[in-house]
């Protein structure tokens, strides 16, 4: 979960520098807002791709250690009504 939190940052700290930078520029309100959400989404799609495929990796492990122990619950609960 490391790399959720860390890709979280660094998505905060994209946007925290467009929003920056935006304001020294000379925008303001809801249109400083709109254009550094906008900019940093984009600049996020290439400058964390690496990043963003660790967080899938590490959720889809997530996922499929749910999984597999719903499927051993299943099971044991299969086992069990067997013997009966």
């Amino acid at each position: 979960m490391i790399s959720v939190l860390t890709y979280t940052f660094l998505r905060l700290l994209i946007l925290l520098s467009f929003l920056a930078a935006g304001y020294l520029v000379g925008l303001r309100g809801i249109v400083l807002l709109l254009v550094s959400v906008l900019t940093s989404g984009i600049v996020s799609l290439f400058v964390l791709s690496r990043t963003r495929d660790q967080v899938s990796t590490s959720i889809s492990g997530l996922f499929q250690g749910i999984n597999n122990r719903i499927s051993r619950a299943a099971e044991k609960e299969d086992k069990m009504i067997d013997e009966n």
